[in-house]
């Protein structure tokens, strides 16, 4: 299925108003070397990697002027060699910044636009479970105990009373208390309760303990609320999931969290899919944008009309909507005609979230509904080729669902190895494009100056029969693209989802063609790579059944590394032993550089 969404005129603007202060310049295998410089023709490059070497994706190479920079790694704790080998090793309270190390962790995190950082805001996105339990989890990555605070609408809370160190065992977890003098240690993970309103339904159980606000701290529809904003002393990976403990539920989503210094003023909405309704009340596309600076104005040029309600005013389609917000306020649209492919723009950078209260895919034919929430990447942080590879298979034929949403007109795609059945050969602004493909595929279009975005869904549980009958439900993932991969990443897997399974691409080595091992904290090297295109993708399930471990692996707390980048997604559900339709995933984290230079105007042309 395609739709068209026509937009107004795309302005790619000047290189040097968006490379940032401190850029990565390096023929390294690191994603931070396509800032400076991509392969192939067209654009313009800051970078050193010899005359015309810019455009397209797979970061800088040596080119015609055989230049080749030390770099910082995907950790921000080290100087490499373009060849990935140790420079010199930062101290922990240095980050490495333009191929140095300096003091300041967190300014190198903010340097890095990765999903490392120390500012985050977390909100409850539309969910059609009142009520339900909201909470973030907080991965330290540093070689530091680190301290956390959370604030909301001036309210400082204190994250001893809320945060907990989970510590699994099979489906059982305890929740060690967080200490806030000693912080939380090297290689932890903390769960902030946020909130939850004691009076949520059957389908939004109670916190396992106390939250830090003991009331409903999202809007449900359209309106505006208060996001709580999270902070740390050194750099930290984040997630966001509700309902927690959603294992036991079935309208779970969970999202990885860009930290502030990733966001951006410009951007092209993504809504979880198309309305549920009339066969799920309320259950409908949502968009919310979060303002971490007072006095932020917010441009949306809307390719539907805005219906409105409880302040936020209705809207013609193509007539330009603005909307002001303070420091941690959020606005929230959630209607039955889906916003995709509607640019935004702000004075100030914002944090963009899509969701879905309660989605069902591929149609309202199959049941059940789940809910569903990413936070988005900046169009400059869009790339222009991806590598999906299919979750792990809940039964004979289980292809996932695909959309494709172009950013700029005149985008041509081409695939690797072949365009699945109803795929589209071209994109336009704003135009959605939806197909689904039971295997991994490479999809790329001419040059950077044509990004695209890619997110693929799980379907609904209730369409297989059997031993399988009611296995996961619908969820939604970003696709990173392979420039925007790391070489290092730590998450967590919630214990209460009985099947839990993570699908890794690799990518070859700009510098000699090879590929390198991944390394998974409880397995080892990873195996069973298959190959596509230039990328080979691995699925590695980590408990199975009714909670049984695999190889060793648990839910929890984990850690992956290479010397080259790879992307992981996490994927957890439910299965018949314990609790059908249900499901969560999620991307273990991202780089978020801007890598091409697209700039999607929200007045009207």
């Amino acid at each position: 299925m395609i739709r068209s969404n026509p937009r107004s005129v795309v302005h790619v603007i000047l290189a040097a108003a968006l490379v940032p202060a401190a850029v990565f310049v390096s023929c390294t295998d690191s994603y931070r070397s396509d800032v400076s410089g991509e392969t192939g023709g067209g654009g313009v490059g800051a970078g050193n990697s010899g005359p015309g070497g810019t455009g397209g994706e797979g970061g800088t190479l040596f080119g015609d002027g055989g230049v080749c920079n030390n770099t910082c790694s995907n950790d921000l704790k080290k100087v490499v060699d373009c060849e990935g080998s140790l420079v010199k090793e930062c101290t922990p309270e240095e980050g490495c910044v333009n191929a140095e190390c300096v003091p300041g962790p967190c300014q190198a995190a903010v340097a890095s636009k990765s999903s490392y950082g120390c500012e985050f805001y977390a909100v409850k996105t539309a969910i059609n479970a009142p009520g339900a339990c909201f909470a973030a989890f907080v991965a330290n990555t540093w070689d530091r105990p680190v301290k956390i605070s959370v604030e909301r609408n001036g309210i400082q809370y204190n994250a001893a009373n809320f945060a907990y160190i989970p510590v699994v065992q099979g489906q059982s977890v305890d929740y060690e208390p967080y200490d806030d003098a000693a912080g939380l240690d090297v290689g932890q993970v903390a769960i902030l309760f946020l909130s939850r309103n004691n009076s949520g339904g059957p389908v939004a159980p109670p916190c396992p303990r106390t939250p830090a606000v003991s009331a409903e701290t999202g809007v449900n529809t359209t309106g505006m609320g208060n996001a709580f904003r999270i902070e740390t002393d050194y750099p930290v990976v984040a997630y966001q999931l509700v309902p927690f403990g959603g294992g036991q539920t079935n309208v779970t989503g969970a999202s990885l969290l860009l930290p502030t210094s990733a966001w951006d003023t410009n951007y092209i909405t993504i809504n979880g899919f198309a309305s549920s309704e009339p066969e799920v009340q309320n259950g409908n596309p949502s968009l919310t944008v979060v303002a971490s600076r007072d006095g932020t104005e917010v441009n949306l040029l809307p390719g539907v009309n805005v219906v409105g309600g409880n302040g936020i005013p209705a809207t013609v389609a193509g007539t330009m909507a603005t909307y002001s917000l303070d420091k941690g306020r959020f606005l929230q649209i959630t209607q039955p005609e889906e916003l995709t492919g509607s640019p935004i723009s702000s004075n100030h950078p914002v944090g963009v979230w899509g969701a879905h209260s309660c989605m069902m895919v591929p149609n309202t034919g199959v049941a059940d509904c789940d809910s569903s929430q990413q936070q988005l990447a900046p169009v400059r942080a869009l790339g222009s080729e991806y590598a999906p590879a299919p979750y792990v298979k809940r039964g004979a034929n289980d292809p996932p669902f695909y959309r494709l949403i172009g950013a700029v007109d005149g985008t041509q795609l081409t695939w690797t190895p072949s365009a699945p059945p109803g795929a589209p050969t071209s994109l336009s602004l704003g135009q959605v494009a939806q197909f689904s493909a039971p295997d991994a595929f490479v999809v790329r279009s001419q040059d950077s100056s044509h990004p695209f975005y890619a997110g693929q869904y799980m379907t609904g549980g209730a369409q297989f029969a059997g031993s399988t009958a009611g296995i996961g439900d619908p969820e939604w993932v970003t696709v990173i693209p392979p420039s925007q991969f790391m070489d290092y990443y730590a998450f967590f897997t919630d214990a209460t989802y009985p099947e839990t399974s993570i699908v890794v691409v690799r990518t070859r080595s700009k510098v000699d063609g090879s590929f390198a091992d991944v390394t998974l904290d409880c397995t080892g090297p990873l195996t069973g790579w298959q190959p596509f295109g230039d990328y080979e993708y691995t699925q590695v399930r980590l408990v199975t059944g009714n909670f049984q471990s695999v190889d060793g692996c648990m839910n929890g707390r984990h850690e992956m590394s290479s010397t080259l980048p790879f992307g992981v997604t996490v994927w957890g559900w439910g299965t018949t032993s314990t609790t059908s339709l249900v499901s969560y995933a999620y991307p273990a984290g991202a780089g978020f550089q801007p890598i091409n230079e697209v700039e999607i105007p929200t007045a009207p042309q």
